[in-house]
């Protein structure tokens, strides 16, 4: 690659690479691809490119641009680690620790060791992430993502009190972040009767500008379905879906707290676009199985698993659960 070419696609990586950190995937994939135009072969961009892919949920074009980088440049990292995450993503740990270690040969960044340690937390091998994070923590003790990291893994253990206080180092030197907060209330308040939780977040969220934290309305809803207050439940993820709109969590919460109330149709709604965030997660496929089968809505079940399944690569899976209904249907029709 000729001097100013080199420099035209370092300044596109560094623009790229601001407009992620603002969140701005769509601007970042449009100057990719233009990009891409002048300069088809460079790695580089592709690379960029189908990490940005997986931040606006475009697994599978992830995964192609992914493997052309690795079939010009086998073992480059930047397209392992985004294998890794498209893996992590469809819940696929064994693959995506796979990847991200096959990645570690050539690459040693602190994000990297963040990806494995993530992974191996979702895979339950709690003292191998403990113990790659402790390492990290051994070289720089200040370093707020290993802390955050140590208080997670602590909180997976069932180590209440060495949880707290990781998080409770973290928050020194991060006190906007609004989802430790929410972690470290819900470590102290873990022992608490539900009802005096509920009490004290009820008080806590007309404070100040706790009433803005999502995180504390999906806490405080987490504890009111303790004492089956679903319709409350329910109003507070509804109250988070005002502040945050579109937040995955809170949606497939609220369908939850509707299914558990009975509310079957009403929960619809809001499972069905979870799913279509997120077509890999396993709970919200079989409540919404139950929902149509229940509510004798076995022909819209059929069509919405065919849509999952036509506007998503590697979902095949689906057609199973296609079948599932199919065979419901014939059954019912039988009966009829």
């Amino acid at each position: 690659m000729a001097q100013n070419d080199y420099m035209q696609v370092k300044d596109i990586l560094n623009s790229t690479i601001q407009l992620k950190k603002k969140n701005k995937y769509q601007e970042a994939k449009n100057e990719l691809q233009s990009a891409l135009m002048d300069y088809p072969n460079n790695r580089y961009l592709k690379s960029s490119l189908a990490d940005t892919m997986t931040r606006i949920g475009k697994m599978e074009e992830a995964l192609r641009l992914a493997d052309e980088v690795l079939n010009q440049k086998p073992g480059d990292s930047r397209a392992l680690i985004v294998k890794g995450n498209v893996y992590f993503y469809k819940r696929e740990y064994e693959k995506a620790l796979d990847f991200f270690e096959q990645a570690e040969l050539n690459n040693n960044s602190n994000y990297l060791t963040s990806r494995i340690i993530r992974t191996k937390i979702k895979l339950k091998e709690y003292e191998d992430a403990l113990n790659l994070c402790q390492k990290e923590l051994d070289e720089d003790p200040d370093n707020t993502s290993f802390q955050k990291l140590m208080g997670s893994i602590y909180e997976k253990m069932g180590e209440n009190e060495k949880a707290a206080q990781y998080y409770d180092k973290y928050l020194d030197k991060k006190p906007e972040d609004e989802f430790a907060y929410k972690e470290k209330l819900k470590l102290k308040m873990k022992n608490k009767d539900p009802k005096k939780a509920v009490k004290e977040l009820k008080a806590m969220l007309k404070v100040g500008d706790k009433n803005d934290n999502v995180f504390l309305h999906h806490l405080f809803a987490e504890k009111l379905e303790k004492i089956d207050k679903y319709e409350e439940a329910f109003k507070e993820y509804k109250k988070s879906l005002e502040i945050e709109p579109g937040n995955d969590f809170a949606i497939k919460q609220a369908g939850f707290s509707l299914y558990k109330m009975g509310e079957y149709e009403r929960a619809l709604d809001y499972l069905k676009e979870a799913f279509r965030n997120d077509p890999s997660d396993y709970y919200i496929k079989a409540t919404l199985l139950s929902i149509f089968k229940k509510s004798g809505l076995i022909e819209e079940g059929i069509v919405f698993f065919k849509e999952i399944i036509n506007h998503n690569q590697g979902y095949n899976k689906l057609w199973g659960t296609v079948k599932k209904l199919s065979k419901e249907l014939g059954d019912k029709n039988d009966e009829d």
